[in-house]
């Protein structure tokens, strides 16, 4: 619907400027899981593990959001990534 059209629009533009709070206002108000799990998707293409965090926890996904959480001390960034992208069934990106 419309409503959740502009709402990811702006969730995506404000993610692509790096203005993470008006990116997560955007979607406050989407109850899909499914809308949840392919922003979180979009997360494992732009390295944005902060946002897939949130993603994960609005999916009701807290086996993978405590998952990728444990990977917080790993020093490569890709490690959390892969760890991301395996909870979200992409093996190829991880």
């Amino acid at each position: 619907d419309k409503a959740l059209r502009e709402a990811l629009l702006a969730f995506s533009y404000h993610l692509t400027i790096g203005n993470m709070d008006e990116a997560y206002r955007a979607v406050l108000a989407i109850k899909s899981s499914s809308v949840w799990r392919n922003m979180a998707k979009m997360c494992v293409k732009t390295r944005r593990v902060d946002v897939a965090e949130v993603c994960l926890g609005n999916m009701g996904d807290a086996r993978g959001a405590l998952a990728v959480r444990d990977t917080a001390s790993e020093r490569e960034p890709e490690a959390r990534i892969a760890m991301l992208a395996i909870q979200l069934g992409m093996i190829e990106d991880a």
